[in-house]
């Protein structure tokens, strides 16, 4: 019985000694403060206790690179990007710091929620808008550039899956193509009024 009772006494020593580490790593890294914290670390241990996550450290950093990204300051919203981030990462192989880039992106575009901007990224990489690696890079360089012409979150993606299924090599491709296509469309030039011409 004594030997249990240390044997639990030593857990729990190491637990909380993790749990501080853990909050020390997000408290440095967002510069939040101490009352702040408490809210903060509640939402650390509530992602880590649903099996997110590789420990308590990795959630804090992870949770702490949302929040950079995001600069959102409610505990229960962090805890749910973190929990898509850190799925994205254990998934399909996306760094959370990239994932976040990406989704907030999305979100400041096309008016999406956190949740939307996962769902759309998590449904173009299962339809093999990954497969050169520039995905996220792709969301993060065109976005912007669909929304200036007219599309919405969904018809971005749509119009990259459709792009992949046709054959093309590479979504970057096909975002700097309908880059390009939006500048050509501006610029007012007598080749691209010969060109509208010409399509009808």
């Amino acid at each position: 019985l004594a030997d249990g009772i240390k044997a639990l006494v030593g857990s729990l020593k190491d637990l909380a000694l993790e749990s501080q580490k853990a909050n020390n790593t997000f408290q440095t890294a967002t510069g939040a403060s101490t009352a702040e914290m408490e809210e903060f670390s509640d939402a650390i241990e509530r992602v880590y206790s649903k099996n997110f996550g590789e420990s308590l450290e990795d959630v804090a950093e992870s949770m702490a690179q949302v929040k950079q990204q995001t600069r959102e300051i409610d505990p229960s919203k962090l805890e749910e990007l973190t929990e898509n981030a850190i799925t994205l990462r254990d998934t399909f192989g996306f760094e959370v710091n990239e994932t976040m880039r990406a989704a907030k992106m999305l979100m400041d575009q096309f008016g999406v929620s956190g949740e939307e901007a996962f769902n759309l990224i998590v449904q173009g990489a299962q339809n093999g808008l990954d497969k050169n690696g520039d995905l996220l890079d792709s969301i993060n360089e065109y976005s912007v550039h669909y929304k200036q012409i007219g599309y919405d979150a969904e018809g971005f993606f749509n119009s990259l899956v459709n792009g992949a299924a046709a054959g093309t090599f590479s979504v970057d491709k096909l975002g700097d193509t309908m880059k390009e296509f939006g500048i050509r469309t501006k610029d007012n030039s007598d080749s691209t009024k010969k060109a509208f011409r010409d399509l009808g």
